[in-house]
């Protein structure tokens, strides 16, 4: 069956990805659904908030020219029956219903079977999808399985690809008011979680490189002057801007400013300039020639993380560029700042000095056309909290000064002008976002319904976030991960640059329990200052483990500083990417070698520790007792041990699908390893990674036997919620239910009942 639902999707996916029309979109579905599910006819049915009905959208097997004229009240007819209800109705034999309502001229007089399932989506019903067969016999359960699972999804991308409009009033729409522009949806990479809602904020720089004409000049000792004195400023100004970061965020995030102030200190680069001016160039000139050679350097380089410095040498020759402007007119400089509150920021790049220079707090999400996930302004935004989309094609022109916006970081979709019914879809949300969830600062303890209690711990990765630890409930950090200090540099951070991060983090959660993860790099993380060469496969390469036992410097460096900083505090260890026990026993060897060492020189650091193993390599779950005498712990990393558990690349949209954490394998997979840690009280097994903050998982985790969670802490709230409306016993009879299933849709499909039981919303 799940063949069959991802064949669907994909070819579903495929009709929405090739065309534009709202209606040939939805004509082409119900000709995909009924001709993979064996039925005579298929019809789509969508309901119209504001006048209160149902309008027939889209039909294979009825009388086409129907479309738009046929419409049904919730609770007419059989259709309108299953809207109101929420339920499924199968019968064999439509006239016997009690709702039946015979349909003049739409030629389904010979059709017998019906089948009426929902389209519902956020818990809230937005049409109905039929299925009709002349034979006279119910639909079997194995095709309502299928028609189930397909509709959940095909709600959702109705929703997502704004296909929620009532073509039955398309005539109406056309004659009213002013004619208002269409909904544009932009799609991007999503840089950082959550939802944003606000005006629109064009943020358009000056270019004074398109302004430069290549000129000569006849004075060059006073155009170096000039140049000169222009370079002091520049280094005063970005020195100016990083104590402005560091007052922000941190001072390891601040580092970003280290690049600019290298480029302003780099001979090569100065010197390129200098015998540009000595060539009888003017600055801008000898400027502009310059950086349109690194510009093209950059952009032939095949790593998308040298290709976003090209972004940061830009910034800083646009900052020497635009004082020389000022010195030349004599007027004082000013950036274009935006001035409304909460507003989403639309630009076509966006530098990290200009993110500085606005007020950050009026800011709602930023939209930049250029970027990656890598860019430094990315970091800054999951940093500062701003939900953000980078690499948005065209987005600039295709919005305008005060456009209303929707911005979707979850799904990557930016709704410029979003339709009535978009807006519909994401009130709950906006409603999230107008105002702070009295959820997000509930103090109510993490305790199920029987009294067990969980430990619901904080996922971050900067030191800015460690505020959000006590906003959402967080008991201490689950998984700090220490990545991003090293990514923001261009160099290796020395041991007591580390030590006084990660002496911050423990200041900041005040006695709670950090979890510190090694230097987890490679794959999609390499580091510019170490030699990665280019792989075929880089996820089953030179990463984790294997790049710091490579590496045993720059292992050991982090290690010392990890101790050192941990004598204060209640400090665990964790290594990544373990896959055979020869890597744990090699890093413990590591790890006593650099204890040794700061004990021979009477070092303070932390003697109490505990050593844990990142658990998401399948070949490790066969040899856990193996494992276990050289760790304490294990932390679960589920989006690696998902990803190689199916040989799925969730970022390949092609298999995506596959990726699916309630799949009842990869759940009796957990339960299978949490068995080797019972009755031991001097091991213990957490779970980390998008999994854990999956409400639709939380009760087969815990039914699995872990009750330490770690998540990003947005997510805390909304896990706790669903975990205090169950007992144990009701997540472990839940596991077993989902054991004798065969694919996730099902499982998704039972424990959205038990919330309904339960009075918990779906999502």
């Amino acid at each position: 069956m799940l063949s069959k639902v991802l064949t669907i999707l994909r070819k579903i996916s495929k009709i929405i990805a090739e065309n534009e029309d709202q209606a040939t979109i939805l004509d082409e579905i119900v000709k995909v659904l009924a001709k993979n599910l064996d039925s005579d006819v298929c019809s789509i049915y969508v309901y119209d908030d504001d006048k209160e009905h149902l309008a027939l959208t889209a039909t294979c097997g009825l009388n086409a020219e129907l479309v738009g004229k046929v419409k049904l009240k919730p609770g007419e007819g059989i259709t309108g029956t299953a809207f109101k209800s929420g339920e499924i109705i199968n019968v064999a034999n439509a006239e016997t219903h009690p709702k039946f309502r015979f349909i003049k001229g739409s030629g389904e007089e010979k059709f017998k079977s019906f089948l009426a399932i929902p389209l519902t989506v956020s818990g809230r019903c937005v049409g109905v999808l039929n299925l009709q067969k002349i034979n006279e016999e119910p639909f079997t359960p194995s095709i309502t399985d299928v028609v189930r699972s397909v509709c959940t999804q095909i709600a959702n991308l109705i929703i997502s690809s704004k296909m929620l409009k009532v073509l039955a009033d398309s005539d109406a729409a056309r004659v009213e008011g002013p004619k208002r522009r269409k909904q544009v949806v932009i799609r991007g990479v999503s840089v950082n979680s959550g939802i944003a809602i606000g005006a629109a904020a064009t943020y358009t720089k000056h270019d004074y490189f398109a302004d430069i004409k290549i000129e000569k000049n006849h004075m060059p000792a006073k155009e170096l002057l000039l140049f000169e004195h222009s370079l002091k400023t520049a280094r005063k100004e970005t020195s100016e801007l990083g104590r402005k970061a560091l007052a922000l965020i941190s001072e390891a995030d601040a580092s970003i400013f280290d690049v600019h102030i290298l480029f302003l200190d780099d001979k090569t680069l100065l010197d390129a300039i200098r015998q540009k001016i000595n060539d009888g160039y003017n600055v801008e000139s000898s400027i502009k020639m310059v950086n349109d050679d690194y510009q093209q350097r950059f952009s032939r380089l095949q790593d998308q993380i040298f290709r976003d410095k090209a972004m940061d040498l830009k910034d800083i020759l646009l900052r020497i560029i635009k004082i020389l402007v000022s010195i030349r007119s004599g007027e004082s400089r000013s950036d274009e700042l935006i001035a409304e509150e909460r507003q989403i920021v639309f630009t076509n790049e966006l530098l990290p000095s200009d993110l500085f220079r606005m007020p950050i707090d009026r800011i709602a999400g930023i939209v930049c056309e250029k970027g990656g996930a890598t860019a430094h302004v990315a970091i800054l935004a999951k940093a500062l909290n701003i939900p953000a989309i980078l690499g948005a094609k065209d987005a600039l022109a295709n919005v305008r000064e005060n456009d209303e916006v929707i911005l979707d970081c979850h799904a990557e979709n930016v709704y410029i002008r979003p339709a009535e019914n978009v807006k519909n879809h994401f009130k709950d949300l906006i409603q999230l976002s107008s105002r702070e969830s009295e959820a997000d600062y509930s103090d109510e303890p993490a305790v199920m319904a029987d009294g067990k209690e969980l430990f619901l711990r904080g996922n971050i990765s900067l030191i800015s976030e460690t505020s959000f630890l006590k906003r959402y409930g967080a008991k201490g950090i689950g998984l700090y991960r220490t990545e991003f200090l090293f990514m923001i540099r261009e160099y290796m951070p020395a041991e007591d640059a580390q030590y006084q991060v990660y002496s911050k983090i423990f200041k900041e959660v005040k006695g709670d329990e950090v979890t510190i993860r090694v230097l987890d790099i490679g794959a999609d993380k390499p580091l510019p200052y170490l030699n990665f060469s280019k792989e075929d496969n880089p996820v089953l390469g030179w990463r984790g483990i294997r790049v710091l036992l490579a590496n045993k410097d720059l292992m050991k460096t982090q290690l010392r500083a990890i101790l050192r900083a941990g004598v204060n505090g209640s400090l665990k260890i964790l290594f990544p990417m373990i896959s055979c026990v020869s890597e744990i026993i090699e890093a413990r060897q590591v790890l006593a070698e650099v204890e040794s060492e700061l004990h021979a020189k009477d070092i303070p650091h932390s003697d109490n520790y505990k050593v844990g193993m990142m658990l998401e390599v399948p070949s490790v779950i066969f040899a856990l007792d193996d494992f276990l005498q050289y760790v304490d712990y294990m932390s679960i990393g589920t989006n690696d041990l998902l990803q190689y558990t199916f040989a799925v690349d969730r970022g390949n949209e092609h298999v995506a699908g596959l990726f699916n954490p309630l799949h009842p394998s990869f759940l009796k997979m957990l339960r299978f390893i949490t068995k080797s840690f019972i009755g031991r009280k001097d091991k213990s097994l957490t779970i980390c990674g998008e999994m854990a903050a999956n409400i639709y998982a939380a009760p087969f985790i815990v039914g699995a036997g872990i009750s330490d969670l770690s998540m990003a802490p947005k997510s805390i709230p909304a896990v706790r919620k669903v975990l205090r409306a169950f007992t144990v016993r009701e997540c472990e009879e839940l596991l077993a239910k989902v054991s004798t299933l065969q694919n996730p849709e099902a499982a998704e499909w039972l424990v959205k009942e038990s919330f309904a039981q339960k009075g918990l919303k779906s999502v």
